[in-house]
C-alpha cells in the first residue's frame, strides 16, 4: 500500500506542475519563437494560442477604451489613452498574425527576452493600429 501511494503522490504532483507550468500564461519572446517554429504539433499550437489569446485581451481592452474615450453628449470616440490593434472588416487569419509575429520575432532577436505578450503587440502594431491611437509624432 505504501509504495502504491508513493507513486499515486508523485503522479499527482507531476500533474500539478505540469497544470502550474500550462497555467503560467507569460512567456518570453524567446518561448514564443521557439513554440511557433516547433516540429512539436503540441508546443506550435501552444505557441498559436497565446497569440489568440494576447488578441483577445486586446480585444477586452479595445472595448474598454472605446467605451471610456466616447463622449457621451456626441458619441465621438477620442483617442485612446494607448495604441490598439484594429482590424475592422479585414479577413485577418490567426496564421497571417502568427506570420507576422515570427517574422517579427526572426528580425529583432535582441527584444525576444521581453514578454511575448507585448512583442506581439509591437509586431502587429505596425501593420494593424487603429486610427484612433495616440499620436506619437512629435507634432501631435
Amino acid at each position: 500500500m505504501g509504495a502504491r501511494m508513493n507513486r499515486i503522490n508523485l503522479a499527482f504532483a507531476l500533474f500539478l506542475f505540469g497544470c502550474t507550468e500550462l497555467a503560467r500564461g507569460e512567456i518570453t519572446g524567446n518561448e514564443l519563437y521557439s513554440q511557433l517554429r516547433s516540429s512539436n504539433q503540441a508546443e506550435y499550437l501552444s505557441g498559436m494560442a497565446y497569440i489568440e489569446g494576447v488578441l483577445d485581451t486586446e480585444d477586452f481592452y479595445l472595448t474598454a477604451d472605446i467605451f471610456s474615450s466616447t463622449d457621451p453628449k456626441t458619441y465621438k470616440t477620442a483617442r485612446f489613452k494607448i495604441p490598439h490593434l484594429c482590424f475592422g472588416g479585414n479577413k485577418v487569419t490567426l496564421g497571417q498574425l502568427k506570420d507576422i509575429v515570427q517574422k517579427f520575432l526572426e528580425a529583432n532577436p535582441g527584444k525576444r527576452h521581453i514578454r511575448a505578450a507585448s512583442l506581439i503587440r509591437f509586431a502587429l502594431l505596425e501593420d494593424f493600429a487603429c486610427a484612433n491611437n495616440p499620436v506619437t509624432s512629435a507634432t501631435k
